[in-house]
């Protein structure tokens, strides 16, 4: 178990308590301390072996303001990453620069940002193992799955997502059916070695 600390980083915190918030379903209200033992009980059935207290979830929503240190152990924000579907807190803080826009000079390879796309353009990509998909611009950083091979989303899928960057995994939201029912609200691509094609396709 890590008893590493790292500085704040208070935009990404707060995207993680805005995450999680979703995942418990509390959404906007005021959390109450029954909720926070409910939310304890829910990140220990989801995250295996986690051991985070009602009093650190306190403290990291800003209920418990008895302790203003400006450090956050890093054991604390990889199992509340992990409880709202990535690996770990670097997983997620990578996802919040890239949809955020932070950080995109210190990725090398070739990106595709979605603001560069035309509604009904097409972008083609690929990931090991032997995986590939074409995808169709929607518009608002909206995407439609309409072919895939050995992939685990399905053609008539939609998801949201703002950057392609070769190399690095795909993180994408609201991955969604053909029938509008929400299938995962963060879902990884590529987890392993990253995306190893992305490039725009001809219609």
């Amino acid at each position: 178990m890590s008893k590493t600390s790292i500085p704040r980083n208070e935009k990404a915190l707060e995207e993680l308590r805005n995450r999680i918030r979703s995942a418990a379903g509390f959404y906007d209200k005021d959390l109450s301390p029954h909720d926070f033992k409910e939310l304890q009980l829910s990140i220990r059935v989801k995250v295996r072996n986690s051991s985070i207290t009602d009093k650190t979830l306190k403290r990291f929503f800003g209920y418990d303001r008895t302790d203003d240190n400006s450090l956050v152990r890093l054991y604390t924000l990889d199992v509340l990453s992990q409880y709202v579907g990535f690996e770990n807190w670097n997983a997620f803080l990578e996802n919040f620069r890239l949809l955020s826009g932070e950080g995109s000079g210190d990725f090398v390879g070739e990106e595709i940002c979605s603001n560069d796309l035309s509604i009904g353009e097409m972008l083609h990509i690929e990931w090991n193992p032997d995986r590939k998909s074409l995808l169709k611009y929607l518009g608002d950083s909206r995407f439609e799955i309409i072919e895939t091979e050995n992939s685990k989303w399905q053609v008539g899928d939609t998801f949201s997502c703002k950057h392609f960057i070769l190399g690095k995994p795909l993180y994408v939201d609201n991955l969604t059916d053909k029938d509008g029912l929400l299938k995962s609200k963060m879902f990884v691509v590529g987890g392993k070695g990253g995306l190893t094609v992305v490039k725009r396709a001809n219609n």
